[in-house]
């Protein structure tokens, strides 16, 4: 099973809906993406399964690795994953 990891979209605030998926350079690592959470895990989560708020100095260390602009002020982000077969 291959992890894939991925930014969920929604639309800003508690009732936002979900917009969508931003893929992530699969150049970016997940000791890098671990680096960016590991002091808030109330466990270790060192393979990036879990979900995770992004705020702003978060979308700033992931934008080059995200074609798409991301805006705070517009949209509420998640990084997440998901497990796909690697047949």
């Amino acid at each position: 099973m291959k992890i894939i990891r991925n930014i969920e979209v929604w639309e800003k605030g508690m009732d936002g809906g979900f917009i969508g998926h931003l893929a992530i350079a699969e150049t970016i690592s997940v000791e890098f993406l671990f680096s960016m959470f590991r002091h808030e895990q109330d466990k270790p989560d060192p393979e990036m399964k879990l979900s995770y708020m992004l705020d702003a100095a978060r979308i700033a260390l992931l934008q080059p690795y995200v074609a798409e602009p991301m805006d705070l002020l517009k949209n509420d982000y998640i990084l997440t994953a998901h497990g796909q077969p690697d047949y």
